[in-house]
């Protein structure tokens, strides 16, 4: 197998310290088989058991631990993914990048846009709107067609679905599928004709879909519209082009919001690290990024869709469904129990966990909502979506990206289902797991590798758990830490709620949401561990 590891030295010998995965065992490379890597330097290593050891061979030096970018290989690999394909893949890729688009039907006269981050490359979707009469909206949302390029069977094909999804991490990705594709052909790129799946919906003046049909399509996007840029539209700070359709598109979207709210979407807000990186792709900086209204316009109509879509395959060959279930009873009597000992009296239900987040409004109480909620994953029945408060709801929208998505829109335009539909589901499921906590990962290790200059700095923090053996807190840069129970006075127990940790001899305790005033005693980037100390309560 290979392994991503970092070469120190033990003593007379070169040793390989596995990283990202779950083997923690060192792995033993002779001189002979370093490949010129230096200690300290992040390798790929092949390994092989011999008795209770490992013993492995260097098969690339990917360079020093202090470059980011060579962490973010690692990681890469630790998920057995990378940035680059084989070169049949690629060759087969761009073999099937100058296929005929076929019979379409032609929307390149229908005024369209995309809306993405600045920092995006690869354009899943585009939308179209106009009002009717009477008060409603037609809507068209476009969707790249990737299946007309990747069928099944091909090595495009099984490349994607061994991936699962594309995996992005600061300032880099690993595609799903190759760039000649992902970035160009398949790309929603303004000023070029596409070839994509339409989703066409007639939705009524409160903001309910009365009808929809799905076909190939011929377009062309007008705009490539940012977030920011819309943002700033719609605060009458900026200009935008086709601005009566985003205009119609964000009207739709807080009725679209306001529905939502009503059937008991949950709504728990949420922060995301976002980078600025230099031009080599290193970090600089990092920020909080936060819902705003170009980012709930697109998420709400994508939802439009993808709903629409699941109702449209419902009971067809290969069809694959989000899944995301309701919380059981013991999720909440375990929730009620820890909110309690944060000082938040309620009875939690799968109902009203939205009324609880609004009136806490504490990321704390988010927090721990979170922590009862089931995950997500793919399933090929359809079993509605409890954190949309949806019977029926699939991913469709972003096929370029997610292999979900590819699966839903065979079944869609009635092409060739996996043999295997459960499994597939299963296996996408925990690709995309995998990748979440690879993106994790790197998020905390390039906040930490960010704030590496600021130790002895003292940093604002908010306790994010706890544990016996201490507190973690979250800092104002993002990153979390530990404040070992070493670095607090005297005993200290964890409550059995699990989120309270005090010292009844000096009537001391820190909870989930308490604001302290911390040190930053040292910081470790490659093992996401930042050693804090208290210094005061907030």
């Amino acid at each position: 197998m290979i392994l991503p590891a970092q070469l120190v030295r033990r003593g007379k010998y070169s040793v390989a310290d596995p990283l990202f995965v779950d083997e923690r065992r060192p792995v033993l490379v002779a001189r002979k088989l370093r490949r010129g890597a230096e200690t300290g330097d992040i390798v790929l290593v092949n390994v092989r058991e011999k008795g209770r050891s490992l013993r492995g061979e260097v098969k690339k030096v990917l360079g020093s631990a202090d470059d980011p970018r060579n962490v973010y290989d690692a990681l890469f690999a630790s998920i057995e993914t990378s940035r680059d394909f084989s070169p049949k893949v690629e060759e087969e890729a761009v073999a099937v990048a100058g296929k005929d688009l076929g019979e379409r039907e032609d929307l390149r006269g229908l005024p369209s846009v995309t809306i993405d981050g600045s920092d995006a490359k690869d354009f899943d979707d585009a939308i179209s709107i106009e009002r009717l009469e009477g008060g409603g909206y037609r809507v068209w949302v476009h969707i790249a067609d990737v299946t007309h390029f990747v069928r099944p069977g091909t090595r495009l094909d099984r490349e994607a679905m061994r991936r699962g999804n594309s995996v992005y991490l600061p300032g880099t990705v690993a595609p799903m599928l190759p760039r000649a594709l992902s970035e160009d052909v398949c790309s929603l790129r303004p000023g070029e004709e596409k070839a994509a799946v339409t989703v066409e919906m007639e939705v009524s003046p409160s903001g309910e879909t009365k009808n929809s049909r799905a076909y190939r399509s011929l377009i062309e996007s007008d705009a490539r519209l940012t977030y920011g840029g819309v943002d700033d539209f719609l605060q009458d700070k900026g200009e935008v082009m086709e601005p009566e359709l985003v205009r119609t598109a964000y009207e739709l979207s807080r009725k679209l919001k306001s529905r939502a709210a009503v059937r008991g979407k949950l709504e728990l807000g949420g922060r995301e690290p976002e980078y600025e990186v230099d031009e080599g792709g290193v970090p600089v900086a990092s920020r909080v990024r936060r819902s705003s209204p170009a980012r709930e316009l697109i998420e709400e109509l994508m939802i439009l869709a993808n709903e629409a879509v699941a109702r449209e395959i419902r009971g067809r060959p290969g069809a694959v469904y989000r899944l995301h279930e309701r919380p059981d009873d013991e999720d909440m009597e375990k929730l009620a129990t820890r909110l309690r000992a944060i000082g938040v009296d309620a009875e939690p239900t799968p109902e009203n966990l939205g009324t609880i987040s609004q009136q806490a409004k504490a990321d704390a109480v988010n927090y721990l909502i979170l922590r009862s909620l089931p995950r997500a994953s793919y399933s090929p029945a359809s079993l509605g979506h409890y954190g949309l408060a949806l019977e029926n709801y699939t991913h469709f929208t972003s096929p370029i990206r997610r292999y979900s998505d590819v699966l839903v829109h065979r079944a869609l335009l009635g092409e060739n289902p996996p043999e295997d539909t459960t499994a597939a589901a299963g296996e996408i499921s925990e690709r995309e797991w995998r990748s979440t906590v690879c993106e994790r990962t790197a998020d905390q290790f390039t906040l930490m590798w960010l704030m590496r200059d600021r130790v002895g700095d003292n940093l604002e923090g908010t306790v994010v758990s706890t544990a016996a053996f201490g507190l973690f807190v979250e800092l104002e840069t993002g990153a979390t830490g530990l404040v070992h129970v070493s670095k607090l006075p005297g005993w200290w127990n964890l409550d059995p709620s699990g989120v309270v940790l005090s010292n009844d001899s000096i009537g001391a305790s820190y909870k989930v949401g308490d604001r302290v005033l911390i040190e930053l005693l040292d910081v470790l980037p490659l093992m996401q561990r930042a050693e804090l100390r208290v210094v005061k309560r907030r």
